[in-house]
C-alpha cells in the first residue's frame, strides 16, 4: 500500500466492512452507528486514505454535471424488457447492492448509442456488441456484464459448465430425443450452447436445434417448429427461463405432458423457474453484478474469475 494511494476498497477490507458500509461511514449516512463511522474513519486516518473528488461526489449525490454516477447501460430492443426479463431486475439489485448510497443511473436503449458526449464516472454494460464496448472502455471505466471485446474487464457465469449441466441431466435420465431452442449470436448465449452440444456429442446423442432470441414468442415459434421437425422429441433445453416459457406454451398447447412426454430445463433460475416448477440452471447473477460494480469503483483489484452455475432439478423434468 506504501507505492499508491489507499482506496476505499483498502479501507473496507481493514476495517473487517463492506465496501458500501466504508463509504456509508465515510460520509455519515445513514445505516452505520457512530462507533462504526468512528471505528472506519480511524482506519482510513491511519492509512492515509483521502476520498477522490469524485468518489466524494458519487457518495453524496453532490456535483453540477451528470458525471458523477454510474451508470448501467442496457441493449435491449424489446421496450418492456425491465419489467419482463427478471435477469435485469437481478442485475439491477445486485448493483445497487454494491454501490450502497452511491448514486446509480439505469438507461435502457434498443440499439448502442451513436454519441457519448458526457460520460458517466463508470459504466456498467449489458448486451453491448463487441466493438462498442471497446469503444466505451477507451473512454473511461467500464466493465461488461458478459465477456465482450478483447480488453474489455468482464464478468461473468460458467455459462459453458451450465450448459453442461443441463445436457448432463436430460442424457442421464434417458431422455433420447433432445430438441434446444438456443439464444442469440452472444457470448453468454454460444457458451450455454458449446456446453450444451459438447456433452451430447461425447454421449452420441443428437440435437434438434431451433435458433431463439431470448423471447417467450420466439421460443413458442421455436418449439412448434422443433415439433414438426421431430415429432418423438422428448426434452427440450431452453437457453433462458424467459424462452422456456414459451417451450412450455407451445408443449402445453400440442398435448404434450411435461414432464412424462417431454423434460424442459431453462437457464437463469430466475423466480420465473420457481413458480413454473422449472428445472433451470442458477447463475448468480445479482453477485456477478455487484463484482462488476467493485470492479468499476476499484480497477486495481483483481478481475474476478467465472462464477459458478448449478443445475436445480424440479418438476418439469
Amino acid at each position: 500500500m506504501e507505492n499508491r494511494r489507499p482506496t476505499l476498497a483498502d479501507v473496507a477490507r481493514v476495517a473487517g466492512v463492506s465496501r458500501a458500509t466504508a463509504s456509508r461511514a465515510m460520509n455519515g449516512r445513514y445505516g452505520t452507528s457512530p462507533e462504526m463511522r468512528d471505528h472506519v474513519r480511524a482506519v482510513a486516518a491511519r492509512l492515509g486514505f483521502e476520498p477522490h473528488a469524485v468518489a466524494r461526489a458519487l457518495a453524496t449525490g453532490t456535483g453540477t454535471t451528470g458525471r458523477e454516477h454510474v451508470e448501467v447501460l442496457i441493449v435491449d430492443p424489446d421496450p418492456d424488457a425491465l419489467s419482463t426479463k427478471p435477469f435485469y431486475g437481478r442485475a439491477l439489485t445486485g448493483a445497487m447492492r454494491a454501490l450502497g448510497d452511491l448514486a446509480l443511473q439505469v438507461r435502457q436503449v434498443p440499439v448502442p448509442p451513436a454519441g457519448d458526449e458526457d460520460p458517466p464516472f463508470g459504466r456498467l454494460l449489458i448486451n453491448m456488441p463487441g466493438a462498442v464496448s471497446a469503444a466505451y472502455a477507451r473512454r473511461g471505466r467500464t466493465v461488461s456484464l458478459g465477456r465482450s471485446a478483447p480488453g474489455v474487464t468482464f464478468v461473468a457465469p460458467d455459462n459453458d459448465s451450465g450448459g453442461y449441466q443441463a445436457a448432463t441431466h436430460l442424457v442421464t435420465t434417458g431422455r433420447r430425443r433432445i430438441g434446444a431452442v438456443f439464444g442469440p449470436p452472444t457470448p453468454c448465449a454460444d457458451e450455454r450452447k458449446a456446453g450444451f452440444l459438447r456433452l451430447a456429442a461425447a454421449a452420441g446423442q443428437s440435437v434438434t436445434a431451433a435458433g431463439g432470441d431470448f423471447t417467450q414468442a420466439r421460443a413458442y415459434a421455436a418449439t412448434r417448429e422443433l415439433l414438426a421437425r421431430e415429432p418423438g422429441l422428448d426434452a427440450v433445453f431452453a437457453a433462458c427461463d424467459v424462452t422456456a416459457m414459451g417451450v412450455l406454451r407451445a408443449l402445453r398447447e400440442a398435448g404434450r405432458r411435461v414432464p412424462d412426454d417431454v423434460a424442459v430445463v431453462g437457464f437463469d433460475g430466475s423466480a420465473l423457474a420457481v413458480a413454473a416448477d422449472l428445472s433451470s440452471v442458477y447463475m448468480p447473477v445479482e453477485d456477478e453484478a455487484a463484482a462488476a460494480v467493485e470492479q468499476l469503483l476499484d480497477p486495481d483489484r483483481p478481475a474476478p474469475g467465472r462464477l459458478p452455475t448449478t443445475l436445480t432439478v424440479r418438476g418439469s423434468s
